[in-house]
């Protein structure tokens, strides 16, 4: 009986320890242009992640945690040529687990975007979309007192 129940238990950990691991999980999306600026999350067969005009050179923030004082970066990259993206994201159970997290987006000449949201798992994607205007510091970075 305990040699079941043992082969039971290691079973259910093989199993369930893959899917809590943050190896291989990336926020996945594309930046494109449009008539608002807004991020989103959407379906991976989503027609708008192929289709409108790619914006290259975005850089994009993810952080754990936004607008709390223990906020941490997750991962900051730029959206490719086409502008699609594939962000790592190293935290554990990460697209199993709930995190709350924030996505900022800037790029010259372009409104801001930002989307607050929890990890989704991997069948979703980020659609990103930005209008012509004028980038600003969106402020998710904690201010350091000490230099002040």
């Amino acid at each position: 009986m305990n040699r079941i129940f043992s082969l039971i238990v290691l079973l259910l950990i093989a199993t369930v320890l893959p899917a809590c691991s943050g190896d291989g999980y990336a926020l996945q999306g594309r930046v494109i242009r449009g008539d608002y600026s807004a991020v989103m999350l959407v379906d991976a067969d989503d027609s708008r992640l192929t289709s409108g005009e790619g914006l290259a050179g975005v850089s994009l923030h993810v952080q754990q945690d936004p607008g709390q004082l223990n906020r941490r970066t997750l991962h900051r990259g730029n959206s490719g040529g086409d502008g699609s993206f594939a962000l790592p994201i190293d935290l554990f159970g990460a697209g199993s687990f709930n995190y709350d997290i924030g996505f900022f987006a800037r790029r010259q000449a372009y409104d801001p975007a930002t989307g607050y949201f929890r990890l989704p798992p991997k069948s979703k994607r980020v659609l990103v979309i930005m209008t012509r205007g004028t980038d600003r510091d969106l402020g998710e970075e904690r201010e350091d007192l000490y230099d002040q």
